[in-house]
């Protein structure tokens, strides 16, 4: 009885908000007030979102996959490189845009429950393991690029190595992976929110500022082509030598280049979360109706998505034709697929470029929360699917047995539970659904608040199983493009 009054309430909600779709189409001049206040109420929601929420965009999407846009472009010439950019950032956008319109049509925050609606349980499923593996796939390659920088950095420091130092013979790769996943990426990776995130993802995105400028400087005083490598040459540089710079060196090249590219640009999985976490206006209650129109709610905070998406994405989109086209000219031929080797810290001891190297280890340390957050909802989703068809053959077994009448049936829906909206204003009030009271309630708690400590557990044990796998498989793998690479291929594919 309790599932199917829950049904049933879900349903009147349902068509209750159904009408709201073709509001705006059926307004008439007698309405012209309300319109009116309408557009006024938008355009206050939309000059009131939270900065933070393209700090975290941006956060998701800049990070290690910026070291490998040089090596890309030395690969695709800087013609077809900032064209592969630009079209990269556009494709972007417009997923986003798909994703957050799924998101307002199904009412739904979450990629699995999103595709659940829209093409079955089967479908869901497959999109499960995909966005595993893609999540999964991205924090293996930034513990590997943790590891890459945190060594040139240690190697850059002189009086580690001298020859009587203890530092020396205790010192490897991949301790020192360890240690730092220990106590800097295993508790950001434990953060139920996004929000919480918005401060650390601020500095991040600073970090990789400095590093863009840094850059720019290095190849301007010291480039090969614009720097004193450029003066140093005895011949002026051959129209050959140019055409090199500006075309690809072969159609093959710009394939294995084509997936780095695109994977500068993933942040798609964080999409829901971040759209779901913004809060609009506490000013957008202030109607006279005794029903807040909750399919207006949804698209106001769909159109300050739509602004946080295009702000975000056109500052990485800056920030990586700038990192992409002058570190290649700082280098040309001798571009390596991860940049800060080619800066060579440890042996040149540039006070710029070492700053640089730890902002973009800052930087890094920052997203790599992105991926597990997203990858821990969707294991613990399938483990959920999991517990529930066991105790459902336990009960079918047992004799006598009301288990399936007492409970509501949650496997089919996983999100039954939780469908309600998300929609809470700035004072922390949730918005009534109905006149009766209902209210819609967040998908997502205060952090731990309200959990049984069998949830605590389930929550640190998963977050251990996909931070700890990664750290395994990452002090395994050989180098970073080599994933970016896998991770690239893999994102376009999907």
């Amino acid at each position: 009885m309790d599932s199917m009054d829950s049904t049933t309430l879900r349903q009147r909600e349902r068509a209750d908000l159904e009408p709201l779709l073709h509001e705006e189409g059926n307004n008439t001049g007698d309405d012209d007030e309300s319109h009116h206040h309408h557009e006024h109420t938008k355009a206050k929601c939309c000059s009131n979102f939270s900065p933070g929420s393209i700090s975290n965009l941006c956060s998701a999407t800049l990070g290690a996959g910026a070291l490998s846009l040089p090596y890309a472009i030395s690969m695709t010439g800087i013609i077809f490189g900032v064209m592969f950019l630009l079209l990269s950032a556009y494709l972007t956008i417009i997923s986003i845009n798909i994703i957050i319109e799924a998101c307002v049509v199904t009412q739904q925050f979450k990629f699995e429950d999103v595709s659940k609606r829209l093409v079955g349980p089967h479908m869901s499923i497959a999109l499960e393991a995909s966005l595993l593996v893609f999540c999964f796939g991205t924090a293996v390659a930034y513990i590997v690029a943790v590891g890459d920088i945190l060594d040139q950095g240690l190697h850059s420091i002189t009086s580690l190595w001298e020859a009587d130092s203890k530092f020396v013979s205790i010192y490897s790769r991949e301790r020192v992976m360890i240690l730092f996943w220990t106590f800097m990426l295993l508790p950001l990776s434990l953060q139920t929110k996004l929000k919480r995130l918005e401060k650390f993802s601020s500095l991040g995105v600073l970090s990789i500022i400095f590093l863009v400028i840094a850059a720019v400087i290095h190849s301007i005083i010291h480039g090969d082509v614009i720097g004193s490598g450029a003066n140093s040459q005895e011949e002026a540089a051959t129209s050959a030598e140019v055409n090199s710079l500006l075309w690809p060196k072969s159609f093959v090249s710009m394939l294995q280049a084509f997936p780095i590219i695109i994977f500068a640009f993933s942040c798609q999985v964080n999409v829901c979360q971040i759209y779901e976490e913004l809060k609009p206006a506490s000013s957008i209650t202030d109607t006279s109706d005794d029903v807040p129109n909750v399919m207006t709610l949804l698209k106001l905070k769909q159109q300050m998505m739509t602004t946080i998406t295009r702000n975000g994405i056109l500052l990485c989109t800056i920030l990586y034709l700038l990192i992409g086209v002058f570190g290649f000219l700082d280098f040309t031929k001798t571009t390596t697929d991860d940049i800060l080797i080619n800066y060579c810290i440890q042996v040149t001891h540039d006070a710029l470029m070492t700053a640089a190297t730890f902002s973009v280890f800052l930087a890094v340390v920052v997203a790599f929360p992105f991926n597990i957050l997203p990858a821990r909802v969707t294991l613990k989703l399938i483990f959920d699917r999991l517990k529930t068809k066991r105790r459902r053959g336990l009960c079918s077994k047992a004799t006598n047995c009301f288990c399936l009448d007492r409970q509501p049936r949650i496997d089919e829906d996983t999100n039954s539970q939780r469908t309600s909206v998300s929609l809470e204003i700035d004072a922390g009030t949730p918005i009534q659904s109905d006149a009766r009271g209902s209210s819609i309630e967040p998908l997502l708690d205060d952090q731990f608040s309200g959990q049984s400590s069998a949830s605590l557990v389930e929550h640190v044990l998963i977050t251990l199983l996909l931070s700890g796998g990664a750290l395994i498989v990452a002090i395994l793998v050989p180098g970073i493009s080599i994933v970016f690479g896998l991770m690239g291929q893999y994102f376009f594919l999907d």
